[in-house]
């Protein structure tokens, strides 16, 4: 079988909804002839290409029809890739904790990997490379209170945003988690952690 055919039968096995990388298929075959399928895929709409060396096999719904990964997705599948761990900063945490509605253009993470800019369509994924301090957050909740209030500011923060963290904290019922984590913020984020605590 030639090797195009190989590489074609591989990809045409992958779950549908499946984000794949030209460097999934490296390990078996050559770079240039994997590119060159995968390119010649997604020109019979076979695949769909995200970004540059990502593609996507198309998962169909009978109503909505193709259905494409979110921003996340991709985020998170580019981190298993590279084996880095990843975490939501700046105005996407305050997004993904609920204290604003509004998807920002610009998705920061912060990760221990490599730093790099991915264009996704009109959204841009940007990876920057932190200390391993701010990823030792082993709860994800805890994490996303941190890189929101650090977003915010100290002077930022006042009884309407003190109202939102409480009642997300009451409402996930961890304050053992929450506590045990918290460690890891600067201490401003503590004290004012601890204050909704006693409260």
């Amino acid at each position: 079988m030639l090797i195009s055919k190989q590489i074609e039968k591989r990809i045409k096995s992958l779950q549908k909804g499946t984000i794949l990388f030209i460097s999934d298929l490296t390990d078996e075959f050559d770079y240039d002839t994997a590119r060159k399928v995968l390119q010649r895929l997604q020109s019979k709409n076979i695949l769909i290409r995200l970004s540059r060396g990502i593609y996507y096999i198309p998962k169909l719904d009978e109503v909505l029809g193709i259905i494409k990964p979110s921003t996340e997705q991709i985020a998170e599948a580019i981190a298993k890739r590279d084996k880095a761990r990843i975490l939501p900063t700046g105005s996407y945490a305050l997004y993904k904790l609920g204290l604003t509605t509004q998807i920002p253009m610009n998705i920061v993470y912060l990760t221990d990997g490599s730093a790099r800019k991915i264009q996704i369509g009109k959204q841009k994924i940007t990876f920057k490379k932190t200390s391993p301090k701010n990823l030792a957050v082993e709860h994800r909740l805890t994490a996303l209170i941190i890189q929101s209030m650090k977003s915010l500011g100290k002077e930022n923060i006042g009884n309407t945003e003190l109202d939102a963290v409480a009642k997300i904290i009451n409402e996930a019922d961890a304050y053992e988690k929450i506590k045990g984590n918290i460690r890891f913020a600067p201490v401003w984020i503590q004290k004012i952690i601890l204050g909704i605590f006693k409260t």
